[in-house]
């Protein structure tokens, strides 16, 4: 394998995580990241006083995700993880306050957008005051980040369920697993089984022009008995990777 953060004597575990060359995460929020925009969250300032967030939510669906401007015109965005899968899934939900602090400036106009565990938000300021131009900048009011274990940092808008961006179960057949994966769809997902481990990798296409590229993500779980290894069930939904890896027992 390419490199293991973790191990497990007791039996399949994580490994192949994103390391650089330094040897440290390159992505600190998800272990599996290897390129593309890091963090749960990216905030871009654009021409003619807008502003672009993107928002990483995986497991929120388009109907489970909300944002609005409060009386105040701070942003407000919520998002709910539903339990999916019978066998470890929890509930998980979001949301955040983003509110420009210069004095002069509030948010005008907002549009929110969720595709694939990703929310993308694009907002418009005005200035509030008679200035020529806010000299400050959009400064925004932000949840600290919780570091879970060493250089792996939490979500910082995630208010409820398991923090772990990862995780295994051993249940009656095998193993469930889950990876979150935000922006990545079925047909961008590969799952396979070499020298008894379960491969696998995903990518994320650029979805807004104010991104700088799409990410990938590539790791692995095991090692199994190869000869044990059944049919491995897979779903990619809202930017999360579900696999029930089966165990077959002797005949």
């Amino acid at each position: 394998m390419a490199s293991s953060c973790s191990s497990n004597p007791k039996g399949p575990s994580f490994s192949d995580f994103g390391l650089t060359d330094s040897g440290e995460l390159y992505g600190k929020n998800n272990p599996f990241q290897r390129s593309g925009p890091k963090g749960a969250v990216e905030r871009i300032a654009l021409k003619n006083d807008k502003l672009y967030m993107r928002v990483d939510m995986p497991g929120v669906p388009k109907q489970n995700m909300s944002c609005y401007l409060d009386h105040f015109n701070n942003v407000i965005f919520t998002g709910l993880a539903p339990k999916e899968w019978e066998h470890g899934d929890q509930v998980r939900e979001y949301g955040g306050l983003y509110g420009l602090r210069c004095g002069c400036c509030e948010v005008a106009k907002l549009h929110g957008n969720i595709t694939n565990g990703v929310l993308r938000m694009k907002m418009s300021k005005k200035i509030l005051k008679n200035v020529t131009r806010c000299s400050y900048g959009p400064p925004p009011v932000d949840t600290p980040i919780i570091f879970l274990h060493e250089n792996i940092a939490s979500h910082p808008y995630q208010t409820k369920g398991a923090r772990e961006s990862y995780g295994a179960k051993e249940v009656k057949d095998g193993f469930y697993v889950w990876v979150d994966m935000p922006g990545v769809t079925k047909d961008k997902v590969s799952v396979g089984v070499e020298n008894g481990w379960v491969l696998f990798s995903g990518e994320a296409g650029k979805e807004s022009i104010h991104e700088e590229s799409g990410r990938t993500y590539q790791g692995s779980f095991g090692p199994f008995d190869v000869n044990k290894i059944g049919k491995i069930k897979t779903e990619v939904k809202n930017g999360v990777l579900r696999m029930m890896i089966p165990e077959i027992g002797p005949e």
